[in-house]
This record gives structure tokens, C-alpha cells and sequence, in this order.
């Protein structure tokens, strides 16, 4: 298929809708590690009680994600992404006045609740606009691309927040929320319901999804698809490498913006790759397997090596993205009429997996800790419990069948 063919207007524009949705909730899990030191010393706060608030966003999508995926496949993306996007954009004008905590936090939920269709709606829309082959090139655009609202949410806003009232800054992520629902409403036309089922076909929602075998060896290795990236980007990267590796507060931050390098990179080849390889299901086993490798490696150093941790960590991350063609495994085993909610289940196990895996790091590291390990061997045994995981859910996966697009399969 060429380029021009691929890429008509009506899907340029639909792209374009689909990197702005991945963009606005980057900017909204960044901004967390922003504002929680302003809130901390505003509200004279607990680190604890700011956590609680800032996890509060993905507790609420966790909850609002199954919802959703039915709402997607009855009326269809255009409206439910519109409504979401409302739904957050009167968070976000909450948040931007800020009175009092008990304001801030329900802001929080309501940012999260209305995040949880993004991720399930963007698969939507790009499985009914662009061929079945190139649903993993073209998601993995999206996160390259998206990635950049993830960027805004980092060091852009901590500048703005130096410099302007916090109201007039979140007045406008409120703002360009509202314009980016009319803006949807406006470019997505004829995306109403799910297609009826084929004769024949199972009529069923998630109940019919969760009895195939295929459908639930994809759920079992979405469990450390999100989750490694998020434990070790968004939490204990920088403790290790600070604590662990030695490095100072500034060169650990630098490394921690190449991780996020890293997984949009990956996005994109993946991506790319997932149009080529003959065998989708290697693709996906190489990224694992070397991310797998990476972990096994940190555990058996010691004494790391800064640059050498530092390498395997960037790879790891690199590797990760092997979701891309995992989602476009998805893709391929679900039929229209529940790709809403196949599409839902798969982001709901991804995303659940991230608190569970960051509160299961810190206890392994207690209880290494009590153990009487040092800081490294703690981390050692992190890296080994993470890479056996994926291993586990590898071998779970490897029974699946292979799909792709090359051969017709």
C-alpha cells in the first residue's frame, strides 16, 4: 500500500485527532510530579496526601474503564470521546481554581474518569479508519507523536507555573480541552455504533471476550506492557539510580527524560516493524525477550557500572514497546461489533498493572531492606522479580497463534 493511499485527508485528519487525545492524557499523567510540590506547600501537606491525590486520576480510569468500551461500541467514539473530553475539561477548570483541597481532588477524579475512554477509543478509531494491517504503524505514530503532550506536561509546565497564576495555567488546559471536543465533533463524522455481528458470530460483550483463549493470553502479557515502563520512568527509576548507581539529582533527571526518549522512539519502530515482519508474534517475543534479558542482566551485577545500568535500563524502555504490536494482535482476534470492548480490556489490564506493580516494588524492597541487603542488592532482586514476571507471562503468551497481515492470517 503507498503513502498516498494510506494517507487520504479524512485520515490525516483522523490521526491527527487521535495523537491530540494521546497528547492531552500524557500532559495530564506528566503534570502530577509538577504541581505535587506546589500543593505540598499550599496546603502544608503530607507527601503521602499528594500522592493520594495525584493517584486518584488513574484509580478513577481504572474503576470508569468497562463502562466505557460498551458506551464505544453502542453509540460509537465520536460522541463518547466528546463527552469524556468535556468531562475533563471541567476538571481541569476546577483544578485551575484550586480553592480547596477537597475541590482539587475531585477535580482529579474527574479528570480521571473522563481519560478512561481515550486509550480504547483511539484503537476504535484507528481499527475502523485504517486497514487491519497497519493498525500497529499507525498506533505506534500515535504515541510518537502524542508523546509530545507528555513533554508539555514536564518541564514547559513547571515553567509556566514559575511564571504565571496557577489558574490562568490550568484555565487553559481547560480551554483547549473544550476546543479540542468541538474540534472532534467537527472532524469525526460517521463513527456511529459497532457494526452488527456477522451471522453466526458470538453476540455476546466482555463475558464472550474473556472465554476465548486467544483473547485472554493478549491480557496476560498486557500485565507487563505499561506497568515495567511506568514503575521505573514514574518512580523508582530515580531512586535507583540515585540511590543504587550513584549518580546526582541532575544527570538521574537527564536519564529519566532519555527513558521517555526511549519509549516514543519504540513506538514508532515497533510500529513500523508491525507493518514488515511476516511474524507479528516474534516481534512481539524479541521486544519481551530483550527486555527480559536487560532485567536478568541489572540482577546479576553487584557492582554496576553506571553506563552499563544505564544502557540496559534505556533499552529495557526501548523494548517495552513491543504493546504496539500487541494491541494490533488484539485487533486482528476481535470482531468489530466488540472492539470497543476488547480494546477497553486490554487498556483496563495494562493500566491496572501499574499501581500493583509500583506497590509491589516497594514492598520487595522492605522486606529486602529488613532482610539486610544494601541498596543495590535490593534493587537486584527488584530487576530479577520484574524480568521473571515477564517471562511468565511470555510463556502464558507463547501459545497463542500467530497473527499478521503479510500472508492473509
Amino acid at each position: 500500500m503507498t503513502a498516498e493511499s494510506l494517507f487520504t485527508r479524512r485520515r490525516i485528519i483522523v490521526l491527527a485527532v487521535c495523537v491530540s487525545i494521546f497528547a492531552l492524557g500524557q500532559f495530564h499523567r506528566a503534570s502530577g510530579a509538577v504541581f505535587s510540590p506546589i500543593l505540598m506547600e499550599r496546603f502544608d501537606a503530607s507527601a503521602a496526601t499528594i500522592g493520594g491525590l495525584v493517584s486518584a486520576m488513574f484509580l478513577a480510569t481504572v474503576i470508569a474503564q468497562a463502562p466505557f468500551g460498551i458506551l464505544l461500541d453502542k453509540f460509537g467514539p465520536r460522541y463518547v470521546i466528546a463527552g469524556c473530553l468535556s468531562m475533563i475539561a471541567v476538571g481541569a477548570a476546577v483544578f485551575a481554581m484550586g480553592a480547596t483541597f477537597e475541590a482539587l481532588l475531585a477535580s482529579r477524579i474527574m479528570i480521571g474518569v473522563g481519560s478512561a475512554a481515550m486509550g480504547a477509543a483511539t484503537y476504535v478509531i484507528i481499527g475502523r479508519t485504517f486497514p487491519a494491517r497497519d493498525f500497529g504503524y499507525i498506533s505506534g505514530l500515535v504515541v510518537t507523536i502524542g508523546g509530545v503532550g507528555g513533554i508539555l506536561g514536564s518541564f514547559p509546565l513547571s515553567v509556566a507555573l514559575e511564571r504565571l497564576p496557577w489558574g490562568l495555567v490550568f484555565g487553559g488546559v481547560s480551554a483547549v480541552t473544550v476546543g479540542l471536543a468541538i474540534a472532534i465533533l467537527t472532524a469525526i463524522r460517521g463513527e456511529g455504533p459497532a457494526p452488527k455481528p456477522a451471522d453466526g458470530a458470538p453476540t455476546g460483550g466482555y463475558l464472550t471476550l474473556l472465554k476465548s483463549a486467544e483473547f485472554r493470553k493478549t491480557l496476560v502479557l498486557a500485565v507487563v506492557t505499561w506497568a515495567p515502563i511506568t514503575a521505573i520512568s514514574g518512580l523508582w527509576g530515580g531512586p535507583y539510580l540515585q540511590n543504587a548507581i550513584g549518580l546526582a539529582p541532575e544527570p538521574a533527571g537527564a536519564v529519566l527524560s532519555l527513558m521517555f526518549v526511549m519509549t516514543l522512539s519504540g513506538g514508532y519502530i515497533f510500529g513500523y516493524l508491525d507493518r514488515r515482519m511476516k511474524s507479528r508474534r516474534r516481534l512481539i517475543f524479541a521486544g519481551a525477550g530483550v527486555s527480559m534479558t536487560s532485567l536478568f542482566v541489572l540482577a546479576s551485577m553487584s557492582n554496576p557500572n553506571a553506563y552499563l545500568a544505564v544502557g540496559l535500563l534505556l533499552l529495557m524502555m526501548f523494548c517495552q514497546q513491543f504493546y504496539i504490536p500487541l494491541a494490533a494482535h488484539m485487533r486482528k482476534i476481535s470482531p468489530d461489533h466488540v472492539l470497543g470492548r476488547a480494546s477497553t480490556l486490554l487498556t483496563l489490564v495494562a493500566v491496572a498493572a501499574i499501581p500493583t506493580m509500583q506497590a509491589a516494588i516497594g514492598a520487595v524492597l522492605d522486606l529486602a531492606a529488613a532482610a539486610g541487603l544494601s541498596v543495590t542488592d535490593q534493587y537486584r532482586v527488584v530487576w530479577a522479580a520484574m524480568g521473571a514476571l515477564i517471562l511468565l507471562c511470555g510463556l502464558v503468551y507463547a501459545t497463542a497463534k500467530d497473527v499478521n497481515e503479510v500472508d492473509g492470517a
